[in-house]
């Protein structure tokens, strides 16, 4: 059985009160951004399913924020999707942060143990890479390349100028390939 459609997602809001004159616009915002929120929860969550909950969620909140403040047009609706979508997926993202799950039942086997635990400490500098960054460039960085935002929004998001808080980002990004020894780091 194949797993429904974006726009079935839109159930879950099928009989809420104020919900029916903004569905056909709500519904056009989903299938719009449905790509989106799966490629967020890819790269963000590491797992393309957690997509699903999160639109849901993301519908819900948006219908219930509609019906008190109407939209004007189409992309006022989407906007609020886009926001509840990408509130949604921060949410997951700092509920896993407080959770390290590292699995080394593997690793007493001596053919696999060390991969098994050049992963685990992958995974792990991978946690302190981000870890080290300021707050602003830190949320920048997960904009812009976990959400594949612009970066005017990325701007607007973290109150800087494109200018700066994109020189921001690239001398992190810089300071992290020197980190790890990759080619064409400045030195």
């Amino acid at each position: 059985m194949a797993s429904p459609s974006p726009l079935d997602r839109c159930w879950v809001v099928k009989d809420t009160p104020g919900s029916s004159p903004i569905m056909p616009e709500v519904r056009a915002a989903v299938g719009r951004h449905w790509p989106d929120t799966q490629r967020a929860a890819a790269s963000v969550l590491g797992d393309e399913a957690l997509a699903a909950e999160i639109m849901e969620a993301a519908i819900e909140q948006a219908v219930a924020y509609l019906a008190d403040h109407p939209p004007e047009n189409q992309e006022d609706v989407s906007a609020v999707l886009i926001r509840f979508c990408k509130q949604e997926v921060v949410r997951r993202r700092k509920e896993r942060e407080q959770f390290a799950f590292i699995d080394i039942s593997f690793a007493s086997e001596a053919s696999s143990s060390c991969s098994t635990i050049a992963a685990t400490e992958a995974a792990i500098d991978d946690e302190r890479l981000l870890a080290d960054a300021p707050p602003k460039v830190r949320e920048a960085m997960m904009l812009r390349y976990g959400y594949s935002a612009s970066w005017g929004d990325v701007a607007g998001r973290t109150a800087s100028s494109r200018a700066a808080i994109r020189m921001s980002c690239k001398r992190y990004l810089n300071r992290i390939r020197e980190k790890l020894g990759i080619p064409g780091a400045p030195q």
